[in-house]
């Protein structure tokens, strides 16, 4: 068996030594390329369960034009069967034949035909399976608008949990400085115990919220990995600073309108109370006769027997069946009101939706609206906050104030900090529920998104 040659004589060494640097960047999670959120979205769409199943349940919705058309068209069926027979006459009246046994065969076939020439369930059913194949098209259109959604969703979570990480552990960092600076004052004698507890205090909650972030960021990563099914431990960032827009057109009318005609699920309930309408209409047909017309083509060959010979026989009998029903102990009569209370309760599911769609959509404007405002305050909150900090860290240090200022002003600063950094993930979120409350929701609101990262 020959040896395998080393790398180096197999590629070059320049062909090695890059193939090293590949599996280096691999295996350092430092070194590796981010995940971007396009290449999430692909992987949620190949393997979100949810967006999965919903697509599988637009497909089986589909398929009603199909059984619904199957009730005009013919039914045909052939049925054939062999059969031995061994018969025995013990005793006989007639003269002619005695006792005796004898065996044969019979072999017989029939083909019946039935065309349905007037159904009033059928017709019914046929106009119903048109509402039903719109309201799957309207609800695998959402579950698309859903995913696009969740997907966002779960990476700005992810994102944001990184940012209140960093902040947790730079302010426990920050506070771990005053608490070594308080203890050299004490032992110097410029401070004091009472000031040293406060800066412990202070830390051990810093630390504790360090450690509440940990955990939130663990749960923002499972979160994303539900979606996409894959663990991407390596996110993009978002852009220090990107333009604020207010909602296109700056008038919520607006919105609501286009929200009333276009939302999805809006559209979906607006069918559903079609198909509901639709379901009294079928029930009720059980009341009409239904007239079909049938041919029916048999043939048999019997064996001979005691009692004479064999037989060939062909037959094909043409018949116009009328079906009435007179009397089906009421059940037409209690599936029709059955189905009118359905229909009512279809109708008060599309008024809910529409009201929590005006609820929502009016949110979400608001919350653009005034998103862009609270940026910027809270923007300008972080600036006036370090400025604090900075005076009451000089006073602390001259003593004309002890350290508990100073832990107050740090952790203001901090909190403000953390305000701004979530202020622009929401903002970002509330212009995509804006769009999926209008319906209008789609990959170029996702590629904003992603422009705002890095």
């Amino acid at each position: 068996m020959k040896a395998r040659k080393p790398l180096s004589q197999l590629f070059g060494r320049p062909a090695s030594k890059m193939l090293a640097l590949c599996c280096a960047a691999f295996l350092m999670p430092g070194l590796a390329t981010a995940q971007t959120l396009m290449e999430a979205y692909e992987l949620a769409v190949q393997n979100d369960p949810k967006f999965l199943a919903a697509k599988a349940e637009s497909s089986a919705s589909e398929m009603a034009v199909d059984q619904a058309r199957a009730g005009f068209l013919p039914t045909i069926m052939f049925d054939a069967e062999q059969m031995t027979t061994r018969q025995e006459v013990e005793e006989s009246a007639n003269p002619i034949y005695g006792a005796g046994s004898t065996k044969y065969d019979t072999f017989s076939y029939t083909l019946s035909i039935s065309q349905p020439i007037f159904r009033k369930e059928v017709i019914e059913q046929f106009k119903q399976s048109k509402s039903i194949t719109k309201q799957a098209e309207y609800t695998a259109l959402a579950s698309e608008q859903d995913l696009l959604m969740r997907t966002v969703s779960a990476y700005l979570v992810v994102l944001a949990a990184k940012d209140s990480l960093a902040l947790a552990t730079a302010e426990r960092k920050s506070v771990g400085k005053l608490v070594e600076t308080a203890k050299a004052r004490r032992q110097s004698g410029l401070g004091t115990a009472t000031q040293q507890y406060d800066a412990d205090a202070r830390y051990a909650v810093a630390n504790a919220h360090e450690i509440e972030a940990q955990s939130k960021l663990r749960d923002a990563y499972q979160g994303l990995r539900e979606i996409t099914g894959e663990n991407i431990s390596n996110v993009q960032k978002l852009l220090e600073d990107f333009s604020l827009e207010y909602p296109e057109p700056q008038a919520v009318e607006s919105w609501l309108e286009t929200a009333a005609q276009k939302n999805l699920i809006l559209l979906a309930r607006l069918e559903g109370v079609n198909v509901a309408r639709q379901e009294i209409k079928r029930k009720s047909a059980g009341h009409y006769p239904n007239l079909s017309v049938k041919l029916n083509h048999s043939y048999k060959n019997a064996g001979s027997t005691l009692y004479g010979g064999g037989s060939t026989v062909n037959s094909t009998d043409v018949m116009l069946q009328l079906s009435v029903p007179i009397y089906e102990g009421g059940s037409v009569k209690t599936a029709t009101k059955e189905a009118s209370y359905r229909y009512q309760k279809a109708q008060e599911e599309y008024e809910f939706e529409y009201r929590s769609l005006d609820r929502r959509t009016r949110a979400a404007f608001d919350a653009i609206v005034s998103g862009v405002s609270l940026i910027n305050a809270l923007k300008k909150s972080v600036v006036a906050q370090q400025s604090v900090l900075r005076v009451k860290t000089e006073g602390y240090k001259s003593g004309l104030n002890t350290i508990l200022p100073v832990l107050d002003a740090q952790r203001d600063l901090y909190s403000a900090k953390r305000d701004f950094a979530q202020s622009r993930y929401d903002y970002l979120i509330n212009r995509l529920r804006l769009k999926q409350a209008a319906g209008t929701l789609s990959e170029a609101d996702l590629a904003y998104v992603a422009e705002k990262l890095h």
